[in-house]
């Protein structure tokens, strides 16, 4: 393999940057040591790793990819000479100053790893650390012996209030205690969190967990102890002497009154208000809600009162509180939401020590129910690069119930299909057009003809009415677009999510060109039918399911599945009518033939949080659509594709598959498929501040159904398949802002299933030509 001048001084550049971090002892004094490994040998003791190495006191320079320091190498780079305003910003910036050896943060690293191990319930833990030096390197082992780790004997409870008692009784079962367990003082934490809102839940509006205490006795034999729950009565002082205190009991609360300030303003908060507004739910005549305000109510007081999950009469939940907020988010018309509660007088008169009363007071400013915006953005539309412009324009309040109105306007030039020079404009270096409108409505509630009342307070459901239009013209096509769609989304709790579109509708006309026709292969009958007129209506469901938490950084797993099915509702209707036939035995509405297919797929995501700063992200994926009745092949814009910036990188978008065909050059046309198979690997690392970067593996292909024999070998068969997976190699640079990210991927085909047999692997490192860059935004999965 032949290099080019400029490859190999990178080569060697880029090989003497290795060596330079590779060798990080070259300055270290004298009589010091460079911190080279932090080694942990734990015997008898069942805990994280991970967690061990977070109580050392001294950590090692990073190491890329864990081989070698490139930032210890770049700072000892630039540390060499005389020093200048550039050094020291390449030493500050980019670069990390060698880790030295400190003796007394050994020692402290090891005083730090006993305490953590009792309060892991290794009470007899012994740690020690061995230091070896070699060269200029110093090893350090901390050899830590766990011993027999005490577990729980029995767990008691020292309740003064025996009707908090009776509480904290019936809870046990979901005590994060049980006995029989090691101890762990970080458990006990748990719990009394978990205590402390279970109570506030239970009515306890000013229980806090400074109330509950826990003694532990671990003077028994056998390695056990004793665990005591200690909850205290709060202190109150005495009317006629208030210096005096008194023991009460813990009250409870009830909602006495509930006023909704639907123009609460934040910088005059004690604005007085002319109107009220009482509103009654009729199906349950208890949930009434006062509104104060002084303009007519522009969101109805149901649509507002329908997302409060509290009312008179009801006992004070946090739970519920918190719910309501969200909700109430949820409507987004809302600038601020506070929810206040305060202690009311009895309404019967007669102040008690066990029950008290609270006015909830629900605090909202609205936002400016409409908003223009007008975006200019530069595409990247599965590969294909361009410019595009937005005009958008939104009604938060459109019907009066927080319904939300979206118009968008969307012009756009990219570069795609065919070479640039069948510009559309010629002063342009684009060859495609496109323009496009849509307006969708959202309505904050269930619209279905069928009542789900049980879902429609629990699952935050939001339906949705869309229809759009869109024009598209390439060198070697022209494609409209007509589509309505009606569909509701709910959530069954925060990991789950559902999606169903009982009604979607599109209508596809094509203006096919001399170009496409010639660059497919004989006119085959297969891609071109791809190509032509057709409706496709139908249903569509989508699962979704996450375990990710967005304020912390610890493993998730993400899946997503849909299935889709259209025509059939459309071939019974013709088949009953007893419809016309056109040429190729296909029923058309107004001439247009409609589609009949099922369609299916699955992607399963699985995120390895290693570290703060270093993740490993898999994906599998996989997809099958069935084309049948009025149909023998799948719409082209519901088959599924290869390659691009969001699939198997290597290859560029479209330019993958079937099989194992092996197309010929001179042939270009959008491959597709009916069967995808799709795997990933990526490792996510930092690099220097909001430059990041990431290693990857893609492998996959898509597939035809049926044989066909311009496509030899394009067809999805059980004995073979396996030897058809596409596989690339790359590295990606992304610029993460935190709110938006852009990435640049290169990667090359380490095994590509459209070469002969036996030309199939990559040998050697790939030359430039060899590799396709992708420009990205967000991840790719």
């Amino acid at each position: 393999m032949q290099y080019s001048k400029l490859q190999l001084l990178l080569l060697i550049s880029f090989a003497g940057l290795i060596f330079a971090s590779c060798s990080p002892a070259r300055n270290i004094p004298e009589d010091q040591y460079l911190l080279n490994r932090n080694r942990i040998e734990a015997d008898d003791v069942d805990l994280n790793t991970h967690e061990l190495r977070s109580h050392l006191q001294q950590t090692p320079n990073r190491r890329l990819l864990g081989l070698y320091r490139f930032r210890l190498g770049i700072y000892q780079l630039a540390d060499r000479g005389e020093e200048n305003r550039f050094k020291n910003w390449i030493k500050n910036n980019i670069g990390e100053p060698p880790v030295i050896y400190d003796p007394a943060l050994a020692n402290h690293s090891e005083r730090q790893l006993e305490l953590f191990l009792q309060n892991k319930g290794y009470f007899n833990a012994q740690v020690d650390h061995e230091v070896r030096t070699r060269g200029k390197r110093a090893n350090i082992t901390y050899a830590i012996k766990g011993n027999i780790p005490y577990t729980i004997r029995h767990i008691d409870y020292q309740i003064r209030d025996e009707r908090l008692a009776s509480f904290v009784h019936a809870d046990t079962t979901n005590s994060l205690l049980s006995r029989g367990d090691r101890y762990d003082a970080d458990l006990l934490h748990q719990e009394r969190q978990r205590m402390t809102r279970h109570l506030k839940n239970a009515g306890f509006f000013n229980f806090s967990r400074d109330f509950i205490f826990f003694q532990v006795d671990s003077t028994l034999t056998n390695k056990q102890v004793d665990i005591e729950m200690i909850i205290e009565n709060p202190r109150k002082r005495f009317d006629r002497h208030p210096d005096s205190l008194r023991v009460v009991p813990h009250k409870r609360y009830k909602i006495n009154n509930v006023y909704i300030y639907p123009e609460y303003q934040r910088l005059d908060p004690n604005i007085s208000y002319a109107d009220t507004t009482t509103y009654v739910n009729n199906s349950n005549p208890e949930r009434t809600y006062t509104f104060l305000h002084n303009d007519p109510l522009a969101i109805r007081p149901s649509t507002i009162a329908n997302n409060i999950f509290f009312s008179p009469g009801d006992l004070f939940n946090q739970q519920l509180l918190e719910q309501t907020h969200n909700y109430l988010a949820g409507l987004r018309n809302f600038r601020y939401i506070n929810l206040r509660f305060r202690e009311a007088v009895n309404p019967n008169g007669s102040e008690q020590d066990s029950l008290g009363f609270l006015d909830a007071s629900v605090e909202l400013t609205r936002s400016p129910s409409n908003a223009f915006t007008i975006e200019a953005e530069g595409l990247n539309t599965a590969g294909n690069l361009g410019i595009a412009s937005n005009f958008l324009y939104q009604n938060r309040n459109l019907f009066g119930g927080a319904e939300i109105l979206n118009m968008r306007l969307k012009g756009a030039l990219e570069v795609s299909g065919e070479s640039v020079d069948k510009e559309i404009f010629r002063r342009l270096p684009f060859n495609t057009v496109e323009l496009g409108a849509e307006v969708s409505v959202d309505f904050p509630k269930l619209l279905f003809p069928i009542g789900f009342e049980s879902l429609s307070r629990t699952a935050r459901p939001k339906t949705t009415m869309l229809s759009g239009f869109n024009y598209r013209q390439r060198p070697d096509y022209t494609r409209y677009v007509l589509n309505f769609s009606y569909g509701v989304r709910w959530g069954q709790d925060a990991r789950r999510q559902h999606q169903f579109i009982p009604f979607e509708i599109s209508s596809i006309k094509i203006f096919n060109d001399s170009i496409l026709q010639s660059n497919i292969p004989e006119d085959n009958p297969l891609i071109l039918s791809r190509y032509r007129d057709h409706l496709i209506g139908g249903m569509k469901y989508n699962y979704t399911y996450s375990t990710q938490q967005i304020d912390r950084e610890t493993d998730f797993v993400y899946f997503r599945a849909n299935l889709e099915s259209a025509g059939n509702l459309m071939y019974l209707a013709a088949e009953w009518m007893d419809l016309s036939r056109n040429e190729e035995d296909n029923y058309t509405l107004r001439d247009i033939p409609f589609a009949q297919f099922v369609k299916a797929d699955a992607d399963f995501r699985y995120y390895r949080v290693l570290d703060e700063n270093n993740t490993l992200a898999f994906r599998v994926m996989g997809g099958i659509g069935v084309p049948y009745g009025n149909t023998d092949v799948m719409p082209f814009i519901k088959s599924y594709y290869g390659g691009g910036a969001n699939s198997i990188r290597a290859w560029s978008i479209y330019n993958l598959g079937p099989g194992g065909y092996e197309a010929s050059d001179l042939l270009r046309f959008d491959k597709y498929g009916d069967i995808k198979l799709e795997a990933n690997i990526e490792y996510r690392f930092p690099v220097y501040r909001y430059w990041h970067g990431a290693l990857f593996m893609d492998a996959g292909n898509v597939w035809f159904l049926q044989e066909n024999e311009q496509f030899p070998r394009g067809e999805f068969r059980l004995d073979r398949f396996y030897r058809e997976i596409a596989i690339g190699l790359g590295a990606g640079v992304r610029l993460d802002f935190n709110f938006f990210l852009v990435r640049l991927d290169a990667a090359f085909p380490l095994h590509n299933p459209a070469m002969p047999s036996g030309e199939r692997w990559s040998e050697g490192l790939p030359s430039f030509n060899e590799w396709n860059f992708n420009l990205g935004i967000g991840y790719p999965f």
